[in-house]
């Protein structure tokens, strides 16, 4: 079965990680302090231990749907994962169902809470970070602000482990356990960083050793970091500098050319209606060197982006706004063209890409429409002259949806035609209402 992205499920798919990865966090924090200051299961831990355990239960059962098998990204499949094994006989099925025993809640019913390993062993549930870094680096839609939390909380996680290591490594009998922790973790900072100020220094071979470790570690680290964040700037960044580029660009080349004002305008509007729509103003060239059925998929796509943003439109289901951009075609008008003349019979409804139109009778203006907006849609109800004159007050880039092909598409989305209908019925409430007032 093929799933298609959907924004929506997307957006809930990242929350839902957010959730998993929390917890795992919490586990990672937490497993090891207790280990290493030997600390009793008390009933704050129980709780947490039980609500993680269930969210790891849920997580397993969702594996087995659509919810997980929908966000894979085909162009991050190398070639070792194209020969995918299922969930239920991959390595990652036992470490998960693992990672769901509640090893606090056991300690406590068997009164073993004060056996350290208890508290260690619940580290097994860290091993999930590994699938969820997998799982980012497969998925090329992540927010930016996802990826860059994910990187900073491993690194944080790593230096509470090392922070942990170095009490478990140089012990110093004390009962203030929060500023023990804080002289643990203010070590592990200055040496990663290299700065090593020598107020806190290992006392014993082992803890040398650790420590010159430590010290290589934190080399590689700064290495990694930096680099994964700066690639994420250059990421984000980009698109807008190509757009700047371009648009610096065709500023000079209408300064070279003399171009007056008046059209100048006309062109930045269209140049950002073009770049604000488009991942880039090559997308044609793109995806050309596809075989012409994936193009047009791919051109199926482009348009399902303008038409979300279309309110009656908004809430239909993905299959019939792929079924609608099937059938939008596109058109062109300059200033001051009629796109739809009064008492001419209606076939299509239009869609505003980009521009300005006019709706007027005569001298009197109706209303003025801008991008997203739509008009004509009567015709798509009932045969009927069209009641006023439509004209582009600026260069108009439209979609237009012809009668019969609406009609194939409300026999397979009958809640649409109930929108359209609703629409109509308002429309024709209004206008009784104007021609009592006047």
């Amino acid at each position: 079965m093929q799933f298609q992205f959907d924004e929506k499920s997307n957006t809930k798919f990242i929350l839902w990680q957010m959730v998993i990865f929390s917890a795992i966090c919490w586990t990672a924090i937490e497993a090891p302090l207790s280990f290493v200051l030997s600390l009793d299961v008390n009933q704050k831990n129980l709780w947490f231990d039980g609500l993680i355990s269930c969210l790891f239960l849920a997580d397993i059962c969702l594996n087995f749907t659509p919810f997980y098998s929908r966000q894979e990204d085909p162009a991050q499949i190398t070639p070792w994962q194209k020969q995918k094994k299922p969930y239920s006989k991959s390595i990652w099925f036992p470490i998960d169902i693992a990672s769901t025993i509640p090893f606090d809640l056991l300690a406590y019913a068997f009164d073993l809470s004060g056996v350290p390993v208890f508290s260690l062993i619940r580290l097994l549930r860290v091993v999930r970070m590994l699938k969820m870094v997998s799982l980012y680096q497969s998925m090329s839609l992540l927010p930016q602000g996802y990826k860059l939390g994910l990187i900073f909380s491993t690194v944080l996680i790593i230096i509470h482990w090392i922070a942990c290591a170095w009490m478990f490594i140089n012990p110093v009998e004390s009962s203030d356990y929060y500023t023990l922790y804080n002289k643990s973790l203010y070590w592990t900072i200055t040496t990663l960083t290299t700065i090593g100020y020598g107020d806190i220094t290992p006392t014993s071979n082992v803890g040398r050793i650790f420590t010159m470790f430590i010290m290589i570690i934190g080399v590689g680290t700064y290495g990694v970091v930096i680099g994964n964040v700066s690639r994420l700037i250059i990421e984000a960044d980009r698109f807008k500098e190509a757009k700047k580029e371009k648009v610096n660009e065709l500023g000079l080349f209408m300064k070279h050319y003399n171009i007056p004002i008046s059209l100048q305008r006309q062109v930045f509007s269209f140049y950002h209606h073009l770049l604000n729509e488009r991942m880039s103003d090559k997308d044609n060239t793109i995806i050309n060197e596809l075989p012409h059925a994936l193009q047009d998929e791919l051109q199926i796509y482009m348009k399902i982006k303008l038409i979300k943003n279309v309110h009656i439109f908004r809430e239909s289901p993905m299959a019939c706004l792929k079924l609608i951009s099937q059938k939008l075609q596109q058109c062109y008008y300059s200033p001051n063209d009629y796109i739809i003349k009064k008492g001419e019979m209606g076939e299509k409804m239009f869609i505003i890409a980009h521009g300005d139109v006019e709706v007027s009778n005569g001298e009197k203006i109706f209303a003025n429409l801008k991008d997203g907006q739509f008009f004509g849609e009567i015709a798509l109800l009932e045969e009927t002259e069209r009641t006023a004159d439509v004209i582009s007050k600026t260069y108009c880039d439209l979609y237009t949806l012809h009668k019969d092909d609406f009609l194939e598409i409300v026999e397979r989305f009958p809640s649409l035609h109930e929108k359209f209908k609703a629409i109509y019925t308002k429309r024709q409430t209004d206008n009784k209402k104007i021609a009592k007032a006047s």
